[in-house]
């Protein structure tokens, strides 16, 4: 009897203490949220909001905080777990919310959250941690490429430079080279080119392509992406780490079928979800960052664009140049329009400010009579010569000043276009440009020529910048030409463009209902609104010719010629003096993983909706882009039908001049 009650004791004491320890761990699974706090040195609001410090984001990356917005430039978080003398491990995870795709998908694993922008340690070979302490602080940061990958490493581009010296070098080394300068000099015939020309675009050439190879880890190829981003908190067992996968441990490695595992998937939904001796806090404070790019960190002339090596740099000055400073710190720089040897204009000889004087529609429809075949002027639209001297940055506006040159010269007459374009990428994002663009239409309706137009383009020409594999029938290059009637396709390829181009065109596609009323008396100019999805026909509703999409009640037609045109578009009327007689107008871009929404308005809390498409409809671009904004001689061929060729509007006598303030990006 005595050795059952001793026996009785032990149990119950073995029960009790069994009891103890699994309220313990309930305790801990229960309160690690509650204990969690992800950021403890950016206030105590439930949410931190952080302009994103972009003074050394061009060459380094984004990183969120910088050294200048914490002096170690990382965010301190801690956490409370009891450890009752076992062994536990952590680790921190982060995620961008705003621009996501679902883990999730009808409750399996979503096929793209694996691209969600999603990180740890900066240095991911550190899996987790051990616990040291019940109450454990720590810090970490929000970095580009943060899963190390390789494909985002490249050259150091401090030493990298496309200057003189390294082109005479390159040069130099061809032409004591028989077979490779024979190769220069045959190229040059083909191009139609001098062969010092070819030479010196082939030296640029194999600069730009040396800075793709090296073990420099470029993280603004892959930069952290702006909006709200959340927080996970994983304390595992030691027994339980075993069973951890490694591509967990360390967020850089892939699975066996070359993907990555995102760990909010696995350990919210998948095997991580209710795996023994594995807890799981997700705080419910949250991160959320924007971005602005302001003119007043100057404007860079790539030497990369140039086309000759001889140019004039006498309009060269502090806020406008090819300096190393500029390179390193300029948010913006000059953009050069590619030129379509293809597309000719048949210009009148005549110069006219189109807005600033009396100039009639009769005065448009006599011109284009007035001369034949022979006294037009054929040629093509044209990009400054002259580095900063239609780009310049105004102090005083803190704006950069875009200038479409005006003609005094009958002899030298020329229609020039003229742009910026940013230099730091984003993958997504609501993107709004501050911009006091040039009135496009007079008194009398007739247009100046002009095309205002805020644009986003890939940033990159390699692996790294690639976009999303088409899984049906592949993407159409942009400049395929069409052989027996068929087009090549490709897989994946680079390029990827989402436009705003405000135009004086036609509100139709079709030429009887354009004949009906051809709005020339209209004050209206169109708000084109343009994703190049390369004709990509794996969206379920994938169409040419016109259709119809529905948003928020409104419907908007979209427009695609045929089954290979490489984009989808549609066209929203807008009032010329309304956009541009203000002193500044906001144009927007929202950029999601599954759909487009264009806007404009006079402030950011007043934007009307302009535009709209989704995955069901066009290949959405997944790469990371830049933004462009441009004042351009469009062809009128390219924006059907339109009451002003623009073969006939006049050159433009004076300078035509627009403003750049600033772009958000949210």
């Amino acid at each position: 009897m005595k050795n059952s009650k001793n026996n009785y004791f032990l149990f119950f004491s073995f029960f009790a203490l069994l009891s103890v320890s699994i309220i313990s761990c309930s305790d801990n699974k229960e309160d690690l949220s509650q204990s969690f706090d992800p950021i403890t040195n950016f206030g105590d609001s439930d949410t931190i909001s952080l302009q994103i410090d972009l003074e050394k984001a061009v060459l380094n990356g984004i990183e969120i905080p910088s050294t200048a917005q914490d002096s170690d430039g990382k965010f301190d978080f801690k956490f409370d777990f009891s450890t009752n003398g076992k062994e536990y491990f952590y680790k921190i995870f982060y995620q961008n919310e705003s621009y996501k795709f679902p883990e999730t998908d009808g409750g399996e694993l979503h096929p793209y959250c694996h691209e969600n922008f999603y990180g740890s340690w900066q240095d991911v070979s550190i899996g987790f941690k051990p616990i040291i302490e019940n109450e454990t602080k720590d810090n970490f940061r929000i970095v580009g490429n943060p899963r190390d990958e390789k494909v985002f490493y490249g050259a150091d581009l401090e030493k990298i430079k496309i200057d003189s010296v390294s082109i005479a070098k390159i040069k130099n080394a061809i032409r004591n080279t028989p077979d490779w300068f024979a190769s220069i000099e045959k190229k040059a015939a083909d191009q139609n080119r001098k062969v010092e020309q070819q030479l010196f675009l082939d030296a640029v050439w194999m600069i730009k392509a040396s800075r793709e190879d090296g073990d420099f880890n470029h993280r603004w190829k892959r930069n952290p992406r702006v909006g709200c981003y959340s927080f996970l908190l994983v304390v595992v067992e030691k027994e339980a780490l075993k069973a951890i996968p490694e591509e967990i441990k360390n967020i850089g490695l892939t699975q066996s079928d070359g993907t990555f595992l995102n760990p909010f998937y696995y350990f919210l939904y998948g095997e991580g979800k209710n795996m023994e001796g594995v807890f799981v806090g997700k705080s419910s404070k949250v991160l959320k960052v924007n971005a602005t790019l302001k003119p007043t960190n100057g404007v860079f002339f790539n030497p990369a664009t140039q086309r000759d090596e001889h140019i004039d740099t006498q309009f060269e000055n502090d806020l406008c140049n090819s300096s190393d400073k500029l390179y390193k710190s300029a948010h913006f720089e000059q953009f050069m329009h590619a030129i379509d040897r293809n597309y000719f204009l048949y210009n009148i000889p005549e110069a006219h400010d189109v807005i600033g004087e009396p100039y009639t529609q009769e005065d448009f429809y006599n011109g284009r009579k007035k001369y034949d075949s022979t006294q037009v002027i054929i040629d093509h639209t044209q990009n400054s010569i002259c580095p900063c001297q239609t780009v310049s940055v105004d102090k005083e506006k803190d704006a950069i000043v875009l200038r479409n040159p005006g003609n005094d010269d009958p002899n030298n007459l020329r229609k020039e276009n003229v742009g910026v374009k940013t230099r730091i990428g984003f993958t997504y994002g609501k993107f709004q440009g501050k911009i006091k663009f040039p009135e496009l239409l007079n008194e009398e309706n007739v247009w100046n020529g002009l095309t205002n137009a805020f644009w986003m383009i890939y940033q990159g020409e390699h692996d790294w910048c690639k976009r999303r594999v088409c899984q049906k029938d592949g993407f159409i290059p942009k400049n395929a030409r069409e052989n027996n009637g068929k087009y090549e396709r490709v897989n994946q390829l680079n390029y990827s463009e989402i436009d705003i181009e405000i135009v004086k065109t036609s509100p139709t596609w079709k030429s009887d209902e354009y004949r009906k009323d051809d709005g020339r008396n209209s004050g209206d100019v169109m708000y084109c609104c343009t994703n190049w999805d390369l004709a990509c026909p794996e969206p379920e509703d994938f169409a040419a010719g016109r259709s119809n999409i529905t948003y928020k009640g409104t419907e908007y037609e979209l427009h695609r010629w045929t089954d290979h045109y490489r984009a989808l578009t549609l066209k929203h009327p807008e009032n010329d003096n309304e956009l541009f007689q203000n002193d500044f107008y906001y144009f927007e871009i929202e950029w999601k993983p599954t759909e487009i929404i264009w806007r404009v308005g006079p402030d950011p809390e007043n934007m009307r909706i302009c535009g709209y498409m989704n995955d069901k409809v066009t290949m959405i671009p997944n790469n990371q882009m830049v933004c462009i904004i441009t004042q351009e001689f469009h062809y009128a061929k390219w924006w059907p039908f339109q009451p002003y060729s623009q073969d006939y509007v006049p050159y433009p006598k004076n300078d035509i001049e627009g403003l750049v303030y600033e772009i958000n990006i949210k």
